[in-house]
């Protein structure tokens, strides 16, 4: 999985910064005038169609006259979020602040200036001009925005792309395409597709429920895996969280101890077999003893883990 994670990430710094940029963005000049582009550092993930990006950097301009310049140029719609800094994007006559509870959705083709007048942090989403509606790209001649405390879309987005940017080295290829063809959903509601396509978007807790599910398999060997957990990390309630669940009729905890059980199970069949082996899998999946994890183990499969594992062995 090692390998396969640097085929699909990158990352650059200091003077290298640039020009990884360049090669991911297409024909951009950054130009950091007196500031120190050594503080410069990048990470960019491919998820499916998507890219995200995090990106942190002294002051600079970014000028993206031409950024389609050649035909190996990417074309892609972009969106920005900031979490530290102050900056503004200026394209189509329009002046746009970029900041930490709304996002900047821009199509970069047409030219566009973003000024980062401080030390900036920001996540950037590149995302293919084909997955969006053409109505709705076209209307991007000026950047549109979306703000969290207005849009449950855009609560749910920025959430799901700072969760992913931290999660990157845990996720196989399968789970980044699930989350970037999710994030292309979330951004086809929120940009205006037609009703016929938006019918296909799922509803924001049904996103949700599908991001806890993604976070609880990813980090289901943490013995402090909790609501409380969950939905810090997912920037939303644990009433939320419990809500997203209620669909399934199950609680949260549940659906945890239950999956747990499972990937024990599957360990059990592999398992050559003794007392302190079924005890060191119960343990390794956040089990607070072997009388706990025999009670859910029975309650599931209706037999013992051992006798699960002396079944398979035949």
């Amino acid at each position: 999985m090692a390998a396969a994670l640097q085929r699909h990430v990158h990352s650059a710094s200091g003077r290298a910064f640039a020009g990884l940029a360049r090669n991911l963005f297409g024909n951009v000049r950054l130009d950091f005038g007196t500031a120190d582009e050594n503080k410069s550092r990048m990470t960019s993930a491919i998820l499916g169609a998507c890219r995200l990006t995090r990106l942190e950097a002294d002051r600079h301009v970014v000028f993206g006259d031409h950024v389609t310049a050649g035909p190996d140029d990417p074309d892609a719609i972009k969106l920005l979020v900031q979490s530290e800094g102050s900056a503004a994007l200026t394209q189509g006559g329009l002046h746009a602040p970029v900041s930490r509870n709304a996002l900047v959705i821009y199509d970069p083709s047409r030219p566009y200036m973003l000024t980062n007048s401080t030390e900036v942090r920001q996540l950037l989403l590149q995302l293919p001009r084909h997955a969006l509606p053409t109505t709705a790209v076209d209307r991007l001649t000026q950047p549109f925005t979306a703000h969290a405390e207005q849009d449950g879309m855009c609560r749910i987005l920025l959430s799901l792309m700072d969760s992913t940017i931290h999660e990157i080295d845990h996720l196989d290829e399968a789970r980044r395409t699930s989350v970037g063809q999710t994030m292309i959903e979330l951004v086809r509601t929120m940009i205006g597709a037609d009703l016929l396509q938006a019918k296909s978007m799922a509803n924001p807790l049904g996103v949700l429920l599908q991001r806890i599910k993604d976070f609880i398999d990813i980090n289901l060997e943490r013995p402090d895996l909790t609501v409380a957990l969950i939905a810090r990390r997912m920037g939303c309630s644990v009433r939320y969280v419990y809500r997203a669940f209620a669909v399934e009729c199950l609680t949260p905890s549940d659906y945890i101890w239950d999956l747990r059980v499972q990937k024990a199970a599957a360990q059990l069949r592999e398992a050559n077999g003794y007392a302190g082996e079924i005890s060191g899998i119960a343990f390794a999946l956040g089990f607070s003893s072997s009388a706990h994890f025999s009670r859910a183990f029975r309650h599931r499969y209706g037999v013992s883990p051992s006798q699960w594992r002396k079944a398979s062995m035949f």
